[in-house]
């Protein structure tokens, strides 16, 4: 899941990537809809033998005037229905374009401003490790939807967000753990489109070593597995937990936690 950098003042009110991308594609076939329909309306125009507006009779003597100057270039001075076509065709796509931006600018500022509210969602979990023989191992949760990540959940309301860190290892491994809320590692993701999530990730080691983790609250997790710091970045699905997993990794060996 890539993680998405919101401006400050964007806080409240966001377009969703995928906004920008929908839009730019809407923008690209309206462009090419519309010179379809120019063409294909000046063609109409032409066979119906819609009249050309009248111009004076020494409108294309007169070269001071630039518009009858252009008229006379098209029209009288090239005595082809390729010219009359083309007449049509610039006039109404000139006139069309110049709605459709007008369109397009009112649909992008209603929709920053008024319409597209960013839903913020928080979880919280941790990078639960153990120490053997001097070795850090990572408890890696393959869950039932394919992926492989650290244990994490959503926050209830009136929840801390050790409390949800806590009730999330409990339901998901079934493990007694100390929390080590010194070390606090976010990271923000969309989960989907027009929603943002931030997770926070504590340090926890099992109160008993020798504890099998299993989850036994709605065995959304497929399998548990303990690895080293390589085996775990390599396992790892997504760049977000395995960014975790570095600072973890880096935190515990700074502050001496293997002994």
């Amino acid at each position: 899941m890539k993680q998405v950098k919101i401006k400050k003042r964007q806080s409240e009110y966001c377009i969703a990537k995928n906004f920008y991308s929908k839009l730019t594609i809407y923008i690209v076939s309206m462009i090419v809809l519309i010179i379809f329909l120019a063409f294909f309306i000046s063609g109409f125009a032409y066979l119906a033998g819609i009249p050309f507006e009248s111009f004076p009779e020494d409108a294309c003597t007169n070269t001071s005037d630039a518009s009858n100057y252009i008229y006379c270039l098209l029209i009288q001075g090239k005595d082809s229905q390729f010219y009359d076509l083309l007449y049509y065709f610039f006039i109404i796509l000139i006139v069309v374009t110049i709605m459709a931006i007008i369109i397009f600018n009112v649909i992008y500022i209603v929709n920053k401003f008024f319409f597209v509210r960013l839903v913020k969602e928080k979880s919280c979990g941790a990078v639960i490790y153990k120490i053997e023989n001097g070795k850090i191992y990572y408890l890696l949760l393959k869950m039932n939807f394919g992926h492989t990540s650290l244990c994490k959940g959503h926050q209830e309301n009136g929840e801390s967000d050790e409390e949800t860190a806590l009730r999330e290892i409990k339901e998901e491994t079934s493990l007694d753990v100390k929390l080590n809320t010194d070390f606090k590692a976010q990271i923000r993701y969309s989960p989907k489109e027009l929603t943002l999530k931030d997770v926070y990730f504590f340090l926890a080691t099992p109160i008993n070593n020798d504890s099998t983790p299993v989850d036994e609250h709605d065995d959304e997790v497929d399998a548990f597995e303990w690895c080293n710091y390589e085996d775990a970045l390599f396992k790892i699905t997504y760049d977000s937990d395995r960014s975790v997993i570095k600072k973890a990794d880096r935190y515990i060996k700074k502050h001496n936690l293997i002994e």
